[in-house]
C-alpha cells in the first residue's frame, strides 16, 4: 500500500511540482478549453442552437424513422 502511495505522489510531483516536467502555464490551456466548452451555450447561444439541431433537423429525423418503420411493415406483409 505504501508503494502505491509513493508512486502516486511521485507522479503528481512530476506533473505539478516545482521541478515538474510540464510548466505551470501549460496547464492553463487544457483547463481553459474545458471550461470554455462548458460555457459555450451561455457565451454563444446561436452557435449552440445550430450545433444541437434546429426544428427542421428534428422533423427530418422523425420522417426518416417513420419511413424505416413503414418499409419494415411492407416487407413483413410481402412475406
Amino acid at each position: 500500500m505504501d508503494t502505491a502511495v509513493e508512486v502516486g505522489y511521485g507522479v503528481a510531483e512530476l506533473l505539478f511540482g516545482p521541478n515538474s516536467l510540464v510548466p505551470w502555464w501549460a496547464w492553463l490551456a487544457p483547463v481553459a478549453m474545458i471550461f470554455l466548452r462548458l460555457l459555450a451555450p451561455v457565451l454563444f447561444p446561436e452557435v449552440a442552437e445550430a450545433r444541437w439541431g434546429s426544428d427542421s433537423d428534428i422533423e427530418r429525423a422523425r420522417q426518416s424513422r417513420n419511413s424505416k418503420k413503414s418499409n419494415k411493415a411492407t416487407k413483413s406483409k410481402k412475406k
